[in-house]
């Protein structure tokens, strides 16, 4: 009997965005009774070795190729299909998608059953069923490697500890539970048998009231989102935190007592011609609620050793570069990562060096071959450090790293209530920010600092999305940047004048090297014209746009258009603000929250600095 086929929203999509000739390998999830589903794909070369080995230790464990995909009428497609379907190994019908070029119209399914096709239907998965219906795991080890600083030494070795990693004698503990799970007693808890599914586990995990810091935990859920307390930001899937222990002995524990934990653990004999190489790894598995916990011990140890082949490829990566420019071998330290495109709807991992920057060469050719092999666009550097997942539970716990340092607010526009507009679409800002506002780190801005603080919040979303590590500009830097660029005389340097669209375009484009798009408007009776080209923004480029009109600026963080009516609401994030960084009040008072045409001045014509995105990898 052929398995029931089912395929996300989000791969959906990407599919349709797909416009050259190719082919690709397709990766998807066995669940309940037989069912697929296809969640992920990837783009292979036309020449040279397919990358869907390497690929695959990117993905969470349980995410695994199951088949192939071509686009339009690709010549290498018998070639990389052969290939491709031997590979697979979690079905004997690999499934075949075949996509015309930028459409979904056409598109057909089939299961590979005795070497012919055979057409099958689909469902497609929306996202809120997707969100419900799965949730991933995500656990924290770290060993010690003893290597030679050789790609055949570390293969020898790493797979040395796959060997002990899944030799049973490791203990798992859910998060802030008393839920172990083992080799020997499977998922322990008082509540649990045989026919326990993940989503019991799910239940019983403590809510942010439930916590010692419950206070903290709730403000920053809240701050952050609606996102759930057991997730990572912008994310609405819910994610299983587990502590990796290690039993000193197989046999049942004795009583209530819990295994004792193995900070870190050495599998091999040191020897001086070998370096020691620490390993702090992140494992992530996705899995359907509906999996009996039976299940969760093995997917827990395959998510360990898909890291630790994820480590692997990374480190024998640099060997083979430093080889072959002659700058000597020497491993550095990886380091796990975890990404979330929204346009994916599942995690993806990479592995970095700790020592190589983002800017580096090879880092940067790296993540554009990454680029390349998921179809991503290149103005949007998903896979650099500053883009990496933030799990709710590590936001918790900088709490109070974050009060001593002073960060302000991410986010404030969620959560904010509806706009109102019948039949309207939200568009709105693509990535984080935080919120600037007057008064903050004792800058006595009020009544002319508004454009400026505008400027930082922009300046602040190119920080978090990746484009660049520069710290976000004071006023005075500002101010010394106009003079010197001879826009300003040098008495503005330290003054109280305030400045516009024009001079925030010149600032993102000296700090940053971002262009920008200026629109003038003549009238606050005619921003509703330009809603339309605001959505359009806000899908292309997603970036926060300041409006400057009279003597005040504001920045426009989304828009909610009805094309049938021309009806428009603004998702406005008000500089002027002087209070204390308090998100309710913010919300609740308008602060930032959704306006409609009666909030510009009619009599004030108004210049939009629209930033653009620029292409970084």
């Amino acid at each position: 009997m052929l398995p029931k086929l089912r395929i996300s929203s989000f791969l959906l999509k990407r599919l349709e965005r797909v416009k050259l000739q190719c082919s690709g390998c397709l990766y998807g999830v066995f669940y309940g009774d037989g069912t697929l589903l296809l969640l992920s794909f990837n783009v292979e070369a036309s020449v040279g070795q397919l990358n869907y080995e390497h690929i695959q230790h990117k993905f969470p464990a349980e995410l695994d190729l199951c088949g192939f995909v071509n686009f339009g009428d690709c010549t290498d497609t018998e070639a990389n299909l052969n290939q491709v379907i031997s590979s697979v190994d979690i079905t004997d019908n690999p499934i075949v998608l075949q996509c015309q070029l930028g459409t979904l119209v056409g598109m057909k399914a089939s299961f590979r059953v005795h070497g012919k096709l055979e057409h099958v239907p689909y469902e497609v998965m929306e996202a809120p069923q997707l969100f419900n219906d799965f949730c991933f795991t995500r656990l924290k080890c770290g060993f010690f490697l003893h290597t030679l600083p050789t790609p055949e030494a570390i293969a020898r070795e790493m797979h040395v500890l796959r060997k002990r990693v899944a030799d049973g004698s490791l203990v798992f503990n859910v998060a802030q539970t008393k839920i172990y799970v083992s080799s020997n007693c499977g998922t322990q808890h008082k509540g649990f048998n045989s026919e326990s599914r993940i989503e019991d586990l799910i239940a019983e995990l403590p809510t942010p009231a439930e916590t010692p810091s419950g206070n903290k935990k709730k403000s920053l859920a809240t701050a952050a989102q609606q996102v759930k307390h057991n997730g990572a930001v912008g994310c609405d899937y819910d994610v299983i935190n587990i502590d990796v222990l290690r039993c000193r002995t197989r046999e049942p524990a004795v009583g209530d007592a819990a295994p004792q934990p193995a900070l870190s653990v050495c599998f091999t004999q040191e020897e001086p011609s070998k370096v020691q190489v620490p390993l702090e790894l992140e494992a992530m598995a996705i899995l359907c609620k509906k999996t009996k916990l039976l299940r969760l011990y093995d997917v827990l140890i395959e998510s360990i050793c898909r890291s630790l082949r994820l480590f692997e490829q990374c480190l024998s990566e640099r060997l083979v570069e430093t080889q072959e420019t002659a700058t000597g071998a020497q491993l550095l330290t990886p380091r796990s990562y975890h990404f979330y495109p929204q346009e994916f709807g599942h995690f993806l991992s990479c592995a970095y060096l700790e020592d190589l920057g983002d800017d580096e060469p090879s880092v940067q050719e790296k993540r554009k071959r990454l680029h390349r092999q998921f179809a991503l666009p290149a103005t949007r550097p998903y896979f650099r450090r500053a883009n990496q997942c933030h799990f709710q539970t590590d936001v918790a716990d900088v709490t109070a790293v974050e009060t001593a340092n002073w960060t302000p607010l991410l986010n404030t526009h969620l959560g904010v209530r509806p706009s109102g507009v019948t039949d309207g679409k939200e568009y709105l800002v693509n990535g984080n920010y935080h919120y600037y506002h007057y008064l903050q780190q004792q800058v006595q801005d009020k009544g002319w600092g508004c454009a400026y603080r505008s400027l930082q919040t922009i300046c602040s979303w190119f920080l978090l999305q990746g484009y660049t590590e520069r710290a976000i500009p004071t006023h005075r830097e500002i101010q010394e940047y106009l003079h010197k660029i001879n826009d300003k005389p040098a008495s503005f340097v330290g003054s109280s004048q305030w400045i516009g669209s024009t001079e925030l375009s010149m600032c993102l484009q000296g700090f940053l090297n971002v262009d920008s798009k200026i629109l003038h408007v003549a009238s606050g009776a005619e921003l509703s014209t330009i809603a339309s080209e605001l959505a359009m923004h806000f899908q292309t480029q997603g970036t926060p746009v300041m409006i400057g009109g009279g003597v005040l600026a504001h920045t426009i963080i989304g828009v909610d258009y009805c094309v049938q009516t021309g009806q428009a609401k603004f998702l406005i994030l008000d500089p002027h603000y002087t209070g204390a960084d308090e998100l309710s009040t913010i919300q609740i008072k308008g602060w930032c929250g959704w306006k409609g045409m009666d909030f510009w001045d009619k009599k004030s014509y108004y210049n939009l600095c629209m930033p653009q995105r620029p292409i970084l990898y």
